[in-house]
């Protein structure tokens, strides 16, 4: 059984620590992000040759993470009373590009050196993908059936 309110049900159980684990994955993952762009950067002048997907999709990431970051910091500047006005439908759209931009970049970066392990990579991703989706449902069913 789902809630009536599945979103209300998750701002719910949102903390301070929730929100600052949040934002610091952010920034942490925006650095990555900055960290193949200075890569690809570093081989454009050079002989190899680097993607220029890995390069867009570093972009893309690098500003949906910081966006995320910024979003989420907001709501902890300004404490607990606001917390009830995030909007989780903007912080998951935030993650999903993220996650997806950070992903293609890694995905290409490892193409350039192995096609083999290109595909590994993705073949991997979707399963790890595919994984968390169901263990989340199954976290959710638990939550819902203990009444929390």
């Amino acid at each position: 059984m789902r809630p009536s309110d599945p979103v209300g049900h998750l701002k719910s159980h949102l903390s301070k620590e929730n929100l600052e684990l949040m934002r610091n994955i952010a920034l942490t993952t925006a650095g990555f992000s900055a960290g193949i762009i200075i890569l690809l950067s570093q081989l454009h002048g050079s002989s190899a040759s680097y993607s220029a997907v890995a390069l867009w999709a570093s972009i893309f990431s690098l500003v949906a993470w910081l966006f995320g970051f910024q979003y989420i910091n907001a709501y902890l500047l300004h404490g607990e009373h606001v917390y009830k006005h995030i909007n989780m439908q903007v912080a998951a759209g935030i993650s999903l590009v993220g996650y997806l931009s950070l992903f293609t970049a890694v995905v290409a970066t490892v193409w350039q050196m192995s096609v083999c392990a290109g595909i590994a990579l993705i073949i991997l991703g979707v399963a790890l993908a595919a994984t968390i989706v169901v263990h989340t449902r199954a976290v959710e069913r638990h939550c819902n059936a203990s009444g929390a």
